[in-house]
């Protein structure tokens, strides 16, 4: 199940359908994490790391 989360308190804000035409299956990690901004996407720690680096 795909879920949208908010980036401040990591509450499920929306649960994304799984029949959407736009809504890809995913097969890898148990969490991946895309930014809103720029559409990057990978693992929770690549983002940790990032923001730690700033």
């Amino acid at each position: 199940m795909s879920v949208k989360l908010n980036p401040q308190t990591g509450e499920i804000v929306e649960h994304i359908d799984p029949s959407d035409r736009m809504a890809n299956p995913y097969k890898g990690e148990a969490r991946l994490v895309e930014c809103a901004i720029c559409g990057l996407d990978g693992t929770e720690l690549l983002f940790i790391k990032t923001a730690q680096r700033m």
